[in-house]
């Protein structure tokens, strides 16, 4: 145990006061690891091998290039020189001729706007070619020159004119341009006026019109309904004009008391009801006012007149009590006609599928204005009407 202790201390000891040996180069190898220094890059051997090869080729292109640039100028000053020279030589065979003082006959010659006439201040210098005087007045029969420059009317600066045009010595060069225009014949295009899409006036309708049909003061109505073919013509855009032909059923019921046949039969026993079935053409005639039209709907009111054609008129009687006491049934065929006895008002829902469908729906309601059938009724209906509308010969 004394030994353990020993052992113990040791440890403690040595822990407490460690005696470890101090190195600076640690520390710098610490530092350097801890805040490396940025290495330089060191750039390879051939790179400036092959710039100086670059530079090198470019120096050669340069001094080759440069002389013929030397060549062409000089030989331009040459040339400028060249020109020069000519043109001393040419004012050297410039001879002054002797000026002679005489007054021009004819001053309106001096003031000539001509540009081909010569100035005066210009003028006094005679150019020679071929040791010719180009300029100089021509001796006829003897003549002095006195005399010639009194004649002479065409006077310039006191001197005769009397030119040798040469073409070499007063030689203008022009630009020769090359101009071409194209000329159109014949007769021009006619402009066309745009062409716009019109919508149509006609349209055609396939309906179906369930209605509640009744005779006035009855107080009985019955489903009936009618179905048919109808042609809309637009006199304007809010104005059209609606006819057809529908084949409709007409079923009613009402009291005996109601019933007014034009027949001299005498019931002997009066039935108590009557009921009717009757096959009717439908003849319309309505006119039409578009009070709304939008885009896709609009809304129309209208009223007219419609002619109903009996085809068939059924009446069936009804007795009270259980016994036979009189006729059941009557059948009358093709008899009666009303042409324009029934008044028509309507309010037309119409929704536009595409330019050329659509598809309506129309309540309306059939006002008798004379009494129809066999039976002498006052008949009346209300219904609503769906149609689908086709427009017809579309002109563009």
């Amino acid at each position: 145990m004394k030994e353990g202790k020993d052992i113990d201390k040791l440890f403690k000891d040595g822990l407490e006061t460690p005696d470890l040996p101090f190195n600076d180069l640690d520390w710098d190898n610490l530092e350097e690891r801890l805040h490396p220094s940025p290495k330089r890059r060191i750039i390879p051997l051939f790179w400036y091998a092959a710039v100086a090869g670059i530079a090198a080729m470019l120096l050669i292109v340069f001094l080759l290039v440069k002389p013929s640039d030397k060549i062409e100028a000089i030989a331009g000053a040459k040339t400028d020189k060249g020109n020069q020279n000519n043109i001393k030589k040419s004012s050297d065979n410039i001879v002054k001729p002797t000026e002679i003082p005489v007054k021009p006959t004819d001053q309106g010659v001096n003031s000539d706007p001509n540009p081909l006439s010569i100035n005066k201040r210009s003028i006094g210098v005679v150019q020679k070619q071929d040791n010719k005087n180009i300029f100089a007045p021509e001796v006829e029969n003897g003549q002095k020159t006195d005399e010639i420059l009194a004649n002479n009317g065409n006077m310039l600066a006191g001197i005769p004119f009397k030119p040798v045009l040469n073409s070499k010595i007063n030689e203008v060069q022009f630009k020769e341009e090359h101009l071409s225009t194209s000329v159109e014949t014949g007769r021009p295009d006619r402009v066309k006026t745009p062409v716009l899409k019109q919508k149509s006036r006609f349209a055609l309708s396939i309906l179906a019109a369930p209605d509640l049909t009744s005779v006035q003061k009855s107080g009985q109505s019955s489903l009936s309904g009618s179905f048919g073919v109808e042609a809309t013509y637009a006199v304007t855009k809010r104005i059209s004009i609606t006819t057809g032909a529908a084949y409709a059923k007409k079923i009613y019921n009402s009291d005996f008391s109601l019933y007014k046949p034009n027949t001299n039969y005498v019931f002997n026993v009066a039935p108590s009801n009557i009921h009717a079935n009757c096959d009717v053409i439908d003849i319309p005639l309505n006119v039409n006012y578009k009070v709304f039209n939008g885009r896709r709907n609009s809304i129309s009111v209208s009223t007219g007149l419609s002619s109903y054609l009996m085809l068939k008129e059924q009446y069936t009687y009804s007795y009270d009590g259980a016994a036979y006491k009189g006729p059941k049934d009557y059948t009358v065929r093709n008899q009666n006609q009303h042409y324009l006895g029934i008044a028509n008002v309507g309010l037309e829902f119409q929704h536009k599928i595409n330019n050329n469908l659509s598809i309506s729906a129309k309540p309306f309601m059939k006002i008798p204005l004379t009494d129809i059938g066999y039976g002498n009724a006052k008949l009346s209906s209300t219904g609503v009407a769906i149609s689908v509308n086709m427009n017809l010969f579309k002109k563009n």
